[in-house]
C-alpha cells in the first residue's frame, strides 16, 4: 500500500461528499423522467436545477485544488509538511462557500429562464 498526503486525502473526502450529493440529485431527476410527469412540483425542479449548478462547480474547484496541491507537493517537497488537514479543510470550506455565488446569481437574475418539460 502507498501513503497519500493528508491534504490530498482530505480533499478527496470532500470530493466524495460532493459526488454523493450529485448522485442523489440525479436519482431524483431520473425518477421524474421515468414517471414521465412532474411528480415533485416546480419548487423541486428549480431546487434540483440550481443544486446541480452548485454541485458541478464545487466538483470542478475540488479537482483544481487537488491538482494544484499535488503539483505544489511535487515542486516543494519540504514545504509539503506545512499542509495540514485543518488547512485542507479550510480550503475545502472556502470552495463550498464561494461556489454558492454562481447558482444564487443565476437564481436571482434569470430564474424564469429554466423550463421543465418531462414529456
Amino acid at each position: 500500500a502507498f501513503k497519500l498526503h493528508r491534504a490530498i486525502v482530505t480533499i478527496m473526502q470532500h470530493m466524495a461528499v460532493c459526488d454523493l450529493f450529485i448522485s442523489f440529485n440525479n436519482c431524483l431527476s431520473i425518477a421524474t423522467l421515468i414517471s414521465e410527469r412532474n411528480i415533485q412540483g416546480s419548487f423541486a425542479c428549480y431546487f434540483q436545477t440550481y443544486v446541480r449548478y452548485y454541485a458541478y462547480s464545487v466538483s470542478f474547484y475540488f479537482t483544481a485544488a487537488l491538482t494544484t496541491i499535488k503539483l505544489r507537493i511535487v515542486q516543494y517537497p519540504i514545504h509539503a509538511r506545512l499542509w495540514t488537514k485543518s488547512k485542507a479543510h479550510i480550503v475545502c470550506g472556502i470552495i463550498w462557500v464561494s461556489s454558492l455565488a454562481f447558482p444564487i446569481i443565476l437564481l436571482v437574475i434569470d430564474k424564469d429562464d429554466a423550463q421543465f418539460n418531462y414529456i
